[in-house]
């Protein structure tokens, strides 16, 4: 097969532990990059989150915010593919604000926290008493509860009450606790229904793709990719439907994959 595209994830896959890539991870990709293969990355955070973690212009493409937008590099452009309407984050608002622990409201570059405890401080996370003060169209929420009973049941009612969204429940495969959170996007828009789209606009078969992944929200582009690459550390869903398996996100396992397969591969 030939190979032209290579995806990653970030958090869990790409970034250690610490939220850093490793030089065996720079230096394997920068390779494929020389070599002639598109680099995109795809994650949940949003452009200012991606940038606080990487230099971005190691990439050629990133879908952001779970699949809603995806970002040109080298142009400086991008474009929405889909984002959530002001009355459906009203109405989720008013719902769960109060049996939650927060809620994030994620845009291009910046998240809104209502309620939320921000442990680490960035300057694109933004404390809010108010939905009002969101400046911005809003790609994603996260609902955060004390309990994955209460996010299992923010699901069930989401699923039930918003045709128009789709829910995911979250989970940081390299975090020490095992505590989820609830993701909300448009509904229909993920990362793999993304990267087909990007892959059609510039006439790649999605068989001619490598995308390496660990979460909940990889599970559909790790099965459609040409070649699905569990990480180590990945959830039993994500292992179960990939075609391979590398080691964990600690051990450098994109770069050490990428290092034993790049010169094998055609392009």
């Amino acid at each position: 097969m030939r190979y032209k595209v290579i995806a990653t994830d970030f958090d869990g896959t790409l970034l250690t532990s610490s939220k850093t890539i490793s030089d065996v991870n720079k230096e394997a990709l920068k390779k494929c990059k020389d070599g002639g293969f598109i680099l995109v990355g795809i994650t949940a955070r949003n452009l200012s989150s991606i940038r606080s973690v990487c230099d971005i212009s190691m990439f050629d493409y990133l879908v952001i915010n779970n699949g809603t937008y995806i970002y040109d590099v080298k142009n400086n452009t991008g474009e929405y593919i889909q984002y959530l309407e002001r009355n459906l984050i009203e109405d989720i608002t008013k719902k769960f604000i109060k049996s939650s622990e927060g809620i994030d409201y994620c845009t291009i570059d910046k998240y809104f926290s209502y309620k939320t405890k921000i442990l680490v401080k960035r300057p694109f996370q933004l404390n809010i008493k108010d939905i009002s003060e969101i400046d911005g169209i809003v790609a994603r929420i996260n609902i955060w509860a004390d309990s994955n009973e209460k996010i299992y049941s923010f699901k069930q009612y989401v699923d039930e009450k918003y045709p128009d969204v789709d829910t995911i429940t979250m989970l940081d495969t390299d975090a020490k606790s095992n505590k989820k959170w609830l993701a909300i996007n448009p509904k229909g828009c993920s990362k793999a229904t993304t990267l087909k789209a990007f892959a059609d606009k510039i006439n790649v078969d999605m068989g001619e793709i490598i995308f390496f992944g660990d979460a909940t929200n990889d599970v559909d582009l790790i099965k459609q990719a040409g070649l699905g690459v569990a990480m180590g550390n990945a959830i039993p869903e994500v292992k179960s439907q990939a075609k391979d398996v590398t080691l964990t996100n600690d051990q450098d396992g994109v770069g050490v994959y990428l290092n034993k397969i790049v010169d094998l591969l055609t392009i």
